[in-house]
């Protein structure tokens, strides 16, 4: 009886068995964007997961995690991460907040919710508020794709797309003149890296000042420098689709990426006053104005 409750007792004793992690979240930072897109998925849709902040680490393989813990999906979350898990095949990938999936080539296990809002979300904007003629500056590197998907949308709404190609963030103001000569009347921000960077971005608002034109950003921060409208994906917007994509893999569906949501947008009524522009009445979970610019 004595060694029968000294066995019981060990087996109380003994450490539980690690239970495996569902869903791998690999997070590029810890910035507060990345961080708030991984807590909407670790409170909605992963509740078995082990979360790693790559940024900590001088060097993760992520491969040997894989094989250890065997997660149905990998989530990453920010470019540093999309980077480490593109070296996973056995597990499907979904990823979020990475602008380098919109210009580079990912594997056939790696899908994920886009950054850029819809160009038809942007042109519907500009058909409202009669901007016939929009100026747009991008890298073909980098946008290219995008532009193409915008030119198409273009056709028969009424808008003329003037683009213009720039290889270096130096080239910026030179090319913000040269579309001007061209007659637009208006200019539209997009998330590309090398039209946009910290350097060269009150040259837009600055240029656009000067020539009386309304500028349309991707970023509701813009607003305070003098954009005029903007349309972005709220952190909210990406977690719910991200959710939905990890909720099908764990449900043994083929993960397929998810077109993102038309955006939520957003005016500055200083500016349209200033510029004589009429804000236009737009349904949807939108239409938030800024009044201190």
């Amino acid at each position: 009886m004595r060694y029968l409750i000294l066995a019981i007792a060990a087996l109380a004793l003994a450490p539980l068995p690690a239970i495996a992690a569902e869903v791998l979240i690999l997070q590029g930072s810890a910035s507060p964007a990345l961080e708030q897109v991984t807590r909407l998925v670790q409170n909605d849709c992963a509740n078995r997961n082990r979360t790693l902040v790559l940024s900590d680490y001088a060097e993760v393989d992520v491969q040997r995690m894989v094989r250890e813990e065997r997660p149905s999906v990998v989530v990453a979350i920010g470019d540093h991460a999309l980077s480490a898990a593109r070296k996973i095949r056995s597990v499907p990938v979904i990823y979020a907040m990475a602008l380098g999936a919109e210009t580079e080539r990912v594997g056939r296990n790696v899908t994920g919710v886009s950054m850029m809002v819809s160009p038809s979300s942007y042109l519907q904007l500009f058909h409202r508020m009669k901007l016939n003629r929009v100026g747009v500056l991008y890298d073909q590197k980098r946008s290219g794709a995008y532009l193409q998907r915008a030119r198409e949308a273009a056709g028969g709404s009424g808008v003329e797309l003037i683009d213009m190609q720039v290889s270096s963030p130096r080239e910026v103001t030179d090319r913000l003149k040269d579309l001007f000569k061209r007659g637009i009347d208006a200019i539209w921000m997009i998330p590309d890296t090398t039209a946009i960077t910290a350097e060269n971005l009150e040259s837009y608002f600055n240029f656009a000042q000067r020539s009386n034109l309304p500028v349309i950003g991707f970023s509701s921060a813009y607003l305070s420098k003098g954009a005029l409208a903007s349309i972005e994906l709220t952190r909210q917007d990406i977690g719910k689709n991200l959710c939905i994509m990890i909720n099908g893999v764990k449900n043994g569906e083929q993960s397929e990426s998810i077109d993102p949501p038309s955006g939520r947008v957003r005016f500055n009524d200083a500016v349209a006053r200033r510029l004589g522009i009429r804000i236009p009445l737009i349904s949807g979970a939108i239409d938030k104005r800024e009044n201190d610019a």
